[in-house]
């Protein structure tokens, strides 16, 4: 079938064959594929395990097993360097206590992962390594799930297959393996090919595909044994300062609990790479009611502690699957700081790597998400479900403690609220929002408060007057306006509360009625047509502790004189008129509408009314400076018998 060299049994078999001179060792050449294919032929594995030279051709459909590894192989992740990051999290759930390690070093086209954890045999390498989605990883305990990071690696020998090898050494403690994996170009000679079987060696090259997997030659020989896993990637693209900057950033926020990370001998996960801010750790509750997988494991421990011989080491995996399972159920949160690098800025994060990043946000907040959220097929997005919901809904709750227990002023928790909007919109695609963006509302914003754009800011405020500015909340970011629009009352809303409206009708008649009001004049003098200019005559409300001893006073009727001045309201703002989507409001307790006087009243009513109209700023400034006498015949009212523009005496 392919060249094997049997050199001694693992412990699946007797049969002892013995080398050939100068491949002491060799079990195994041959294209990769092949080699899977033994790994899903359990005669043909035990046959391997046992040293046999020759093994009968596995019956495994070739075609649909190169069309299954080429897409895992050919998989693209959202980061180029991405495998990189599925080595690390292997070495991390093999890596032991009470100081797990992980040593990453990186030299230009070469990148290094050591763990001293539990390594593999060669029936784990056939049955595990070398299967996609064969795995023993536990779903919320172990970070590595899928069985493909071997796979995703040998990615990097697609673009530049010449400069391609992976070499992968692994012992359990008792025994140890090496593995090599080349690109081998389709005119090329075969890697690694031993004198002594040149027949096999051109055999094999002459089955040559050119899929991706077809064309990966491996080798598997026995080495010395030792204890834990070393894998070497090999390629043209690894340049060095760029993989070291992604690691970093990739794993800064990685639990240092699971396994300290070593880059170069440097840790890049104990917390120096981030400036300020706080760190909380929060238990979140199973929205099932029972942690995942307690049934199987506890079941599987009552089972062998009833068993004569088992109760001790039952006991010690439920204890340790009891502290796994607490660990998968651990959220991290890191609010405020800076990171010290440019590319580490806010980001979601699952089992502490990151799956999300977000530079458009300009705070620093990290969120970890336990271990028993799932990910996405294609291993770097997170699937929002119960789980995740529950983990943003607890991010939300703690932003709330944060502000309540620093006092910080409205200025601040303005911000929190912007950032918490920012944060539901752009990293956890709004999940469990709806349940706390009302208690959000009231502890950060307060009561009273009215989301408003900002480029109605100021026009509200020069309508309303300065001093309802602390009833403005004002987003920065389209996602925060998004995001808080339906919690949030309006500007129809401040409005109604801030005014005491008259009905609408048209700017001709309004100014036939309140003859009273000579700024009206100017208005008329300046609108195109003033018989469909719609407006409402306006003025501040009462405050609520006068609303009782105002009730009982006559309303004024329409065209009367305006009542006196109560005390309480809030004085008008300078700009008495504002545009709005229905009609153009006019206040009446504006001095500039009642009696203007001098050019400031003028501009005022011109500026304002021009605006509300939807004249361009920079129209109405050039013909402002530009087209006007600055004198007092410019403000002057229409004298009897003198035409306006709208045609009416």
């Amino acid at each position: 079938m392919h060249a094997h060299y049997g050199a001694g049994g693992d412990g699946g078999g007797s049969r002892r064959a013995a080398p050939l001179p100068g491949d002491a060792g060799l079990y195994f050449l041959g294209s990769l594929h092949e080699l899977v294919a033994v790994g899903l032929h359990r005669p043909a594995l035990e046959a391997l395990c046992a040293g046999q030279r020759d093994l009968a051709e596995p019956p495994i459909d070739r075609a649909y097993l190169l069309k299954i590894l080429d897409e895992e192989i050919s998989r693209q992740f959202g980061h180029p360097l991405r495998p990189l990051i599925e080595l690390v999290l292997n070495a991390a759930d093999a890596a032991r206590a009470p100081q797990p390690l992980v040593d990453v070093t990186v030299t230009d086209g070469r990148v290094d992962v050591c763990d001293t954890g539990v390594g593999m045999g060669l029936r784990a390498i056939l049955s595990r390594l070398l299967i996609p989605f064969a795995t023993d990883k536990r779903p919320g305990i172990d970070l590595g799930r899928f069985g493909v990071g071997f796979f995703s690696v040998l990615g990097f020998g697609l673009s530049d297959p010449e400069s391609f090898s992976l070499h992968l050494t692994t012992g359990d403690g008792i025994e140890g393996w090496a593995i090599r994996v080349v690109a081998w170009p389709g005119g090329g000679e075969a890697p690694d090919a031993p004198a002594s079987a040149p027949e096999e060696v051109g055999s094999a090259r002459g089955r040559a595909a050119p899929e991706v997997a077809a064309a990966l030659m491996c080798s598997v020989r026995r080495i010395a044994p030792l204890l834990g896993t070393r894998v070497r990637v090999t390629s043209g693209l690894l340049e060095a300062s760029a993989v070291r900057a992604y690691l970093r950033d990739a794993l800064h926020f990685f639990p240092a609990s699971r396994a300290l990370v070593l880059l170069d001998g440097a840790a890049v996960n104990d917390g120096r790479l981030i400036s300020g801010g706080q760190l909380v750790q929060e238990r979140i509750a199973h929205p099932g009611g029972a942690l995942a997988g307690a049934g199987g494991l506890a079941g599987a421990g009552a089972v062998s502690a009833g068993s004569s011989g088992f109760a001790e080491p039952a006991r010690e995996r439920l204890e340790e699957a009891e502290e796994a399972r607490e660990r998968a159920l651990l959220a991290r949160f890191h609010v405020g700081g800076r990171g010290l690098l440019p590319s580490i800025s806010a980001a979601t994060f699952h089992a502490g790597v990151k799956v999300d990043a977000c530079l458009a946000l300009a705070e620093l907040a990290l969120i970890d998400f336990p271990g028993v959220i799932e990910l996405t097929e294609g291993r770097d997005a997170l699937k929002v479900g119960p789980e995740f919901t529950a983990v943003a809904t607890a991010f939300y709750r703690r932003l709330i403690q944060l502000a309540a227990a620093s006092g910080e002023g409205r200025r601040t928790r303005d911000r929190l609220a912007e950032m918490a909007a920012q944060i539901s919109a752009l990293m956890l695609q709004s999940a469990g929002w709806d349940e706390v963006a009302r208690d959000l509302a009231r502890a950060l914003l307060g009561p009273g408060r009215c989301m408003v754009t900002p480029e109605r800011r100021e026009a509200l405020l020069g309508f309303l007057g300065p001093s309802v500015a602390e009833r403005l909340f004002v987003p920065e970011s389209f996602w925060a306006e998004r995001e808080w629009q339906p919690y949030l009352p309006g500007e129809r809303e401040l409005l109604e509360d801030e005014l005491e409206l008259d009905p609408a009708e048209t700017l001709s008649a309004l100014a036939r009625r309140r003859g009273d009001l000579a700024g009206l004049q100017l208005l008329l003098a300046r609108a195109a047509n003033p018989h469909t200019t719609m407006v409402a005559l306006c003025r501040s409300q009462l405050p609520p502790d006068r609303g009782g001893a105002d009730a009982a006073a006559p309303r004024r009727a329409p065209g009367a004189p305006p009542l006196p001045e109560a005390a309480g309201r809030r004085p008008a703002g300078p700009l008495p008129c504002l545009g709005t989507r229905r009609l153009l409001l006019i206040r009446d307790d504006s001095p500039a509408v009642r009696r203007p006087s001098g050019w400031s009243d003028w501009y005022a009513l011109r500026a304002a009314f021009d605006r509300a109209s939807g004249v361009r700023e920079a129209d109405l400034e050039r013909d402002l400076i530009v087209g006007e006498p600055v004198d007092g015949t410019a403000c002057a009212a229409p004298r009897p018998g003198e035409r306006t523009s709208g045609g009416e005496p």
